[in-house]
């Protein structure tokens, strides 16, 4: 093979192999806007830590709050009271209110939408009892535009804060 027929072949080959390899990147998720985060339930028993796989991390405006509150029917909550907190509410009022909600996958791993400022963030679960989604426990935090969020919960209650 003469030396133009060899740089034909190797451009073709190239070139075949961006087209087939487009549409598998076309395939992967796109990176996720917002903060990352994980959760986890703390033991103290020396078992070790679990992730928490199931529910949901929201984050609601701290403006929205008292309204949200009203408009669910629960009862003020006091500062003291987040972190235990147990309360009747769903996703949806959530999102009506203007908070964000992500989703926990089974490594207890979630990507938050939300943009910064003060939030309420509790951990949503679905309802053992009739039916719905109940919070597990509250944190007022300020989140920033970017970073990492780590949330436990614990016979302490719940918690949440900024990865350093």
């Amino acid at each position: 093979m003469s030396r133009p027929q060899f740089r034909t072949a190797v451009v073709v080959r190239a070139a075949a192999t961006l087209l087939l390899l487009a549409p598998l990147a076309a395939c992967t998720d796109p990176p996720a806007d917002g903060l990352t985060g994980t959760a986890v339930f703390l033991d103290d028993t020396g078992r070790g830590d679990s992730p928490i796989d199931k529910g949901w991390i929201i984050a609601v405006p701290a403006a929205a709050v008292d309204k949200l509150w009203s408009d669910t029917g629960n009862d003020p909550i006091g500062q003291q009271d987040l972190s235990y907190l147990d309360a009747r509410i769903n996703r949806d009022q959530v999102t009506q209110a203007g908070g964000v909600i992500a989703a926990l996958d089974d490594d207890g791993e979630f990507v938050l939408p939300a943009k910064e400022g003060q939030y309420l963030l509790c951990r949503l679960e679905s309802a053992d009892i009739g039916g719905g989604e109940v919070i597990q426990g509250c944190r007022l935090l300020a989140l920033p535009a970017s970073g990492e969020l780590r949330i436990t919960s614990a016979d302490g209650g719940f918690y949440a804060k900024m990865k350093d």
